[in-house]
């Protein structure tokens, strides 16, 4: 008997600074950036990566700061970091602009 396959868990750290946001969640994973499409919600972000894959990030309940979305906003854009569990540091990048 095997197992269906479970989700691929990520943390991930959204914008940059004191003002960043981290999850920890089945997010879009290293191979599936940059994304192809963001689209912007009052609290949060629908992102579908290259690979398809549609994710929410932030919710009604638990909202995107302020910070984060005009960070999305700005001219320089969002960077969203998936980063290794083991030491923090970013294994895979993207720059979102709304």
């Amino acid at each position: 008997m095997t197992k269906p396959d479970s989700p691929e868990f990520a943390i991930v750290r959204l914008g940059e600074g004191d003002e960043a946001q981290f999850a920890i969640g089945a997010l879009p994973r290293v191979g599936r950036l940059p994304f192809s499409k963001v689209e912007l919600h009052a609290t949060h972000l629908s992102v579908t990566g290259q690979d398809g894959t549609a994710e929410e990030l932030g919710s009604e309940a638990e909202p995107l700061s302020p910070e984060v979305i005009e960070q999305l906003l700005s001219d320089e854009g969002l960077v969203f970091a998936e980063l290794d569990e083991d030491t923090g540091a970013p294994v895979a990048t993207d720059r979102m602009k709304g």
